[in-house]
């Protein structure tokens, strides 16, 4: 009876033991998931569960009946106690505890370092991109990406450094490389074949290279917005393309040089450029062949000095060092050994002309060069590119590339284009010893020039659509500032009171106010100071409680887009919206022929006409009325305000803060001297001088529409302001410097603006 008793009691204590285990492990499961315990605790749990059962049976035991029957157990009987077996439970409850706090305890401390390194790492990501240095942003974002959770992080983080694109060619199938385009002695990334869409694909600068069998490999090097926006790219077979050349997609064409932004555009269609210039190995064949003694090639009236001269007359010119037939650097006919890969050089415009036809190709116009070149790239291929001082180097060993995978355009020779200008041609990318800018510029030269760097890059045309509108005389524009002098005090002074307008009533209206996260917006219109014409008005007023009235303010002048603008919903303030995010207002006048307040203006480029002399007029009384406007608000100081001009609005500076009177500092970006003739009236370097406020200008070494020495320096050097208050930089950048140097430009606008208006309040 009294073992059918202790049996009884013994499955009572199993039970108990196993629905307080089966609570404890509850009690886990529901830490695990709301306080995200590790899957450790739980198993350690059940382990230290599991190891307590036959403690608690041996106690019971020895607690129970053998106690009682078993001799020599009294000590047994005393280790295994309840009240030892409580106090066990106890310390092995306390160390459960200390495990799993000091996991939380470590955990936290780990979640926080983590997040602190998150942060830090998405503001490293963050400061590289605005500097776009963009590999290295993405080869932080990869390691980063193995370490967040949060889905939405991630996706912020990826939109920053990458994007999706699809990669077509014509015809499909093709295997598609990449690299990054400072990697040029990295691998190949194969990214799939055609059409191939690669959701993260490296924002910035990339090399692209097409592979299909039976097809010439193509290259590409370009922003991965515009390898995004390009349509299928076109792969030729031997048969349809000349070797050693490349594919350049025709299109709507410029001439982005200063100097010739007056040309119209012309509508090109494809054509092949040679991926390398011709080399002295190449042009040797030509001259072994008897080229300079068959007149065939040589098509071109040769006139030197306004003189013709006859055939035989021009090849006596044609010869090398030792009076052979040969580039002028040559000997008895023959380049210097080991020098087969090296560009020819010394060679005239005529000489170029004839071994083009020698060999079934062109010398490229003016439009399809320039087109081919991209001078928006020269950021980044003239670094890349031999403007080393140092010598000529073979074909191909630098590396700056263009969009189409051509090298050399800029720098190691010029290139001989087609136009005239005069008896001059165009020669054209500068050669080893020239300037860096010269890969923008547009530079001619006696077509007789046999100077050492004057070489040659053909192109081919299976289509002539507008080829000889290309290739026509073109007569570029020049102005020679450093030998330009400003108008007198006493003729400036008769200038000056074309700008001056009567002092009336504004009668000014507020058509809308809309408020944004970063500002609010007014829309104000008030009577223009002519032609009883309305000017509208933009004021954005920063929001957030980093300023508060009366605020200083910045009255902005834009980029040249704006005359093409024709809606006020276009209007966007693009890169100087810092200025509202550091506290300060920012005006927007819309000025005559932009937006809805379009004219008959067509450029922004300066010439003779009235037209263009009436425009800048208005421009300046425009800038008057709207400070006019300002002085009738209580919440703009305008004992503190600042001028922005931007591109164009930086090319008018000059005149714009010589006129207005009540600016207290000026900040020109990318702005700088024009080519074109002007009236005198409306010349900025006429008003250079004038300008005696504080003047900060920024800059890109390798601008397009201003070279540096011809354009931008000319332009500081002749500021009025004292030496003490204008400050000049240049960055390693081209007409885009707010795009490639955006942390920089940001940075120092602001110390500039704190400088001469005072910190924000």
């Amino acid at each position: 009876m009294a073992r059918e008793q202790h049996q009884r009691s013994l499955w009572q204590v199993l039970g108990i033991y196993a629905a307080a285990s089966w609570v404890c492990l509850q009690v886990v499961d529901v830490l695990t998931q709301n306080v995200g315990l590790p899957p450790w605790v739980f198993t350690l749990t059940l382990g230290m569960l599991i190891a307590g059962l036959p403690v608690t049976i041996a106690t019971h035991y020895f607690q129970g009946i053998g106690h009682r029957m078993e001799s020599g157990t009294s000590a047994r009987s005393q280790l295994f106690t309840w009240k030892n077996l409580r106090n066990a439970a106890v310390a092995a409850l306390a160390v459960w505890g200390i495990a799993v706090t000091g996991w939380i305890i470590q955990t936290d401390r780990g979640s926080a370092d983590s997040e602190r390194n998150l942060v830090v790492s998405l503001d490293e990501i963050r400061r590289l991109v605005g500097e776009y240095k963009f590999p290295d942003a993405f080869a932080i974002a990869e390691v980063l990406d193995r370490h967040i959770t949060d889905d939405s992080i991630r996706e912020s983080m990826w939109s920053e450094v990458a994007r999706e694109i699809t990669l077509e060619t014509d015809p499909p199938g093709a295997t598609v490389l990449r690299r990054d385009y400072e990697s040029t002695d990295s691998d190949w990334q194969e990214l799939g074949v055609t059409p191939v869409t690669v959701q993260r694909f490296p924002q910035g600068l990339s090399r692209l290279r097409f592979e299909l069998d039976g097809y010439l490999p193509r290259e590409t090097a370009n922003f991965s917005s515009q390898i995004a926006a390009a349509g299928p790219f076109v792969l030729d077979t031997p048969a349809t393309m000349p070797a050693g050349m490349t594919r350049v997609s025709g299109g709507t064409a410029t001439i982005q040089a200063p100097g010739l932004e007056q040309f119209e555009a012309l509508e090109l269609s494809d054509f092949f450029v040679d991926i390398h210039e011709v080399t002295n190995r190449q042009y040797k064949a030509f001259v072994d062949a008897g080229g300079n003694a068959d007149a065939t090639c040589w098509t071109y009236p040769f006139v030197h000095d306004g003189q013709i001269l006859s055939f035989d007359e021009a090849m006596a010119i044609f010869v090398d060092q030792t009076g052979r037939a040969g580039p002028s650097g040559w000997q008895v006919g023959a380049y210097p050994e080991g020098s087969d890969n090296l560009p020819v050089g010394g060679v005239s415009w005529y000489e170029a002309a004839a071994y083009a036809c020698f060999v079934g190709k062109s010398l490229p116009t003016v439009y399809h060069w320039f087109t081919a070149a991209d001078p928006f790239s020269s950021n980044h291929v003239v670094p890349q590119s031999n403007y080393s001082r140092v010598g000529v180097a073979p074909v191909g060993q630098y590396k700056g590339q263009t969009r189409d995978g051509i090298y050399d355009m800029a720098g190691n020779v010029r290139e001989w284009a087609q136009n005239p200008d005069g008896e001059a041609r165009y020669i054209l990318g500068g050669g080893w010893n020239d300037p860096e800018y010269a890969f923008n510029d547009a530079v001619t030269s006696p077509a007789f020039d046999r100077s050492g760097e004057n070489g040659i890059r053909l192109v081919s045309y299976p289509d002539d659509t507008n080829l000889a509108a290309a290739g026509a005389p073109i007569e570029k524009a020049f102005r020679d500032y450093a030998a330009e002098k400003p108008v007198s005090d006493d003729v400036f002074s008769v200038y000056r009171q074309m700008y001056e307008y009567d002092d009336t009533p504004l009668n000014d209206v507020v058509i809308d106010s809309v408020a944004d996260k970063a500002y609010v917006r007014e829309r104000i219109e008030l009577d223009a100071a002519y032609n009883n014409e309305r000017l509208t008005v933009f004021v954005f007023l920063p929001s957030g409680g980093k300023a508060s009235p009366p605020y200083q303010a910045v009255v902005f002048f834009p980029g040249s887009n704006d005359i093409y603008k024709t809606s006020y919903d276009e209007l966007r303030l693009g890169s100087v919206e810092f200025v509202l995010r550091s506290g300060r207002a920012l005006v927007y006048p819309v000025y005559k022929g932009t937006y809805e307040r379009s004219s008959d203006l067509r450029s922004d480029v300066q010439d003779t006409s009235n037209l263009y002399r009436d425009h800048v007029v208005a421009w300046t009384r425009d800038i008057g009325r709207t400070i006019d406007y300002l002085e009738s608000r209580d919440d703009i100081d305008t004992e503190r305000l600042a001028y922005l001009g931007f591109s164009w609005g930086g090319a008018l500076g000059p005149i714009m803060t010589a006129v207005e009177q009540r600016f207290r500092t000026a900040v020109f970006f990318v702005g700088g001297l024009m080519m074109q003739d002007v009236q005198p009236v409306a010349d900025p370097f006429n008003f250079l001088p004038r300008v005696t406020v504080p003047v900060f200008m920024f800059n890109g070494r390798y601008d397009s529409f201003f070279p540096l020495e011809t354009a931008i320096r000319p332009f500081f050097d002749n500021l009025g302001t004292p030496a003490a208050d204008k400050k000049l930089t240049v960055t390693d950048s081209n007409h885009f410097v707010a795009a490639y140097s955006a942390n920089q430009l940001i940075r120092e606008t602001l110390d500039w603006l704190d400088k001469y208006l005072g910190g924000v309040e």
